[in-house]
């Protein structure tokens, strides 16, 4: 049975980071943000009220049809009020799906600071007002709403670290060498805890980082980030993590 999963949260909460992972199992992930930047030709943020109805058919298209051929369905947006996820469970109960919410919650002072790390070219001054807004607009989901499941998304995650020649895959750098017994099974088993980010942490740079991304792709090896941990700020060049993996203090 395919599922219809909605992301209620506000403004810099990690949606995301969330939508990666579950796009990594196949669903569809629909962000609007993303559609309207496509549509304004690559301007972020440009929302036209004109091309509304443009918005909102795009959206119920793709989600139709991927629950039509079975595929389950993200939709990552923050849905913050019942009026705006009636929506979309109401399609999701066309096709019988599974309707599951996970829940970021109303947000607070970290979600502002976490959304200007990366601001979009958006002035400070407007995302605090989105904020507000949508904290304003806020109603705790429930399962009278129509959702089969309310799970907590997380606010804390646990990061880890894994070096890639010599940990993932044998060293035999510039070349890729094959994938380490049992490694393949870390990093899957890591990656089905939501509240988990693995973090590729190399010293591979530019076309032998692009190789390294298309092999991990590949071959289905999950990941979050490649040595970046937008997450978590350091302001330097050091990757935070709970845990580093590497062949050197194995």
């Amino acid at each position: 049975m395919p599922s219809m999963n909605l992301f209620i949260g506000n403004i810099g909460s990690g949606k995301s980071v969330l939508a990666r992972k579950m796009a990594f199992y196949g669903n569809v992930i629909f962000n609007m943000d993303a559609f309207q930047q496509m549509v304004a030709g690559g301007e972020y943020g440009a929302y036209d009220v004109a091309k509304k109805d443009i918005y909102q058919e795009a959206e119920n298209v793709t989600i139709r049809k991927a629950l039509d051929v079975g595929l389950s369905v993200v939709i990552d947006r923050t849905n913050m009020d019942r009026k705006r996820r009636k929506r979309f469970i109401d399609i999701g109960k066309e096709y019988g799906a599974k309707i599951v919410a996970y829940h970021w919650g109303i947000g607070d002072e970290k979600n502002v600071a976490n959304r200007l790390k990366n601001p979009r070219g958006i002035p400070a001054e407007q995302w605090m007002s989105v904020f507000n807004y949508m904290k304003n607009s806020y109603e705790i989901p429930t399962l009278g709403e129509g959702f089969s499941e309310i799970i907590e998304a997380p606010k804390n995650y646990k990061f880890h670290a894994f070096d890639f020649d010599g940990t993932i895959v044998e060293n035999k750098f510039p070349d890729i060498g094959e994938i380490i017994e049992g490694k393949a099974d870390k990093l899957n088993d890591l990656y089905e805890d939501i509240s988990n980010i693995i973090i590729i942490w190399t010293c591979r740079s530019q076309n032998y980082t692009s190789l390294m991304r298309q092999f991990l792709i590949k071959n289905h090896l999950p990941f979050d980030f490649i040595n970046d941990n937008p997450i978590f700020d350091t302001s330097s060049r050091k990757i935070f993590a709970h845990r580093y993996y590497d062949d050197r203090n194995n």
